[in-house]
C-alpha cells in the first residue's frame, strides 16, 4: 500500500485515516516496514527544504528513506531508474549462473528455453525512463556476457553473430517489446484509475 501526497500536512491527515481504519478492522501497520520518502523537485527553485517532522502511526516513528525496494522495483527520491537496473544487472548474474550450475550439460534447445524464460523477462523493464546512459550501458553488458557465459561463446565473438546463430533479441529489442507490451496492456485496460494514468503527461 502506498499514500501519496503533496504536501507534510496533507500525508499527516492520510495516515490519521489509516489509523482510523485500522482500528475499526483492528489490523494493525508493521512499522519496521513502513517508511517515508520525500520526491525532490526536478527545478530547484521549488525544493522547500529536505527537513520535515516525523510521521507517526499508532505512536511509532516512521523513518525517512532515500531508497525503498517496493514490490520488487527499487524507488529512489530522485526518481532515477539507475538503481533498479543495477539490481537487475545483480540478478542477472545470478539466474545465469544458477542455470549454468544446473543445466551446464543440457543441450541448446533446453538452455535455450531456459534462457528466454529467466534471463530476458527482465523485471518491471517496461516502467524505466529516467536513468543515465552508463548504467543502461552495463546492463547491455552484462547482458552480452551472460547470454555469451550461458552458451559457450567467447568475449572475442561477435555479439551480432551470438543473437543470429542463437535467434535471441538484443536488449534494446527486449526493453521495446516489453514498453510496447505494457503499453497496449494498458490501453486495453478497463481500470479507472489506469485510465487516468493514461490521460497525465509527465514532466
Amino acid at each position: 500500500m502506498v499514500l501519496l501526497s503533496p504536501s507534510w500536512r496533507a500525508m499527516q491527515a492520510l495516515i490519521k485515516l489509516l489509523e482510523l481504519f485500522c482500528t475499526k478492522l483492528d489490523i494493525v501497520c508493521n512499522t519496521n516496514k513502513t517508511v517515508c520518502m520525500i520526491f525532490k523537485p526536478k527545478s530547484r527553485d521549488k525544493h522547500i527544504t529536505d527537513d520535515f517532522p516525523c510521521f507517526a502511526i499508532n505512536g511509532c516513528k516512521l523513518n525517512f528513506v532515500s531508497q525503498f525496494r517496493y514490490l520488487g522495483h527499487m524507488m529512489c527520491n530522485n526518481m532515477t531508474d539507475d538503481d533498479d537496473m543495477r539490481r537487475e544487472i545483480k540478478n542477472l548474474f545470478v539466474r545465469t549462473n544458477m542455470i549454468l550450475s544446473r543445466f551446464r550439460c543440457c543441450s541448446i534447445n533446453v538452455k535455450l528455453t531456459l534462457c528466454k524464460t529467466y534471463c530476458l523477462c527482465l523485471y518491471d523493464t517496461a516502467l524505466w525512463k529516467n536513468f543515465s546512459a552508463t548504467v543502461y550501458r552495463k546492463l547491455k553488458s552484462t547482458y552480452n556476457k551472460c547470454i555469451k557465459k550461458m552458451f559457450g561463446y567467447t568475449m572475442r565473438d561477435s555479439m551480432t553473430s551470438v543473437f543470429f546463430d542463437l535467434s535471441l533479441p538484443t536488449l534494446d529489442t527486449v526493453v521495446h517489446n516489453s514498453r510496447v507490451l505494457f503499453a497496449n496492456q494498458s490501453l486495453r485496460s478497463c481500470n479507472k484509475i489506469v485510465q487516468w494514468f493514461l490521460t497525465i503527461r509527465v514532466y
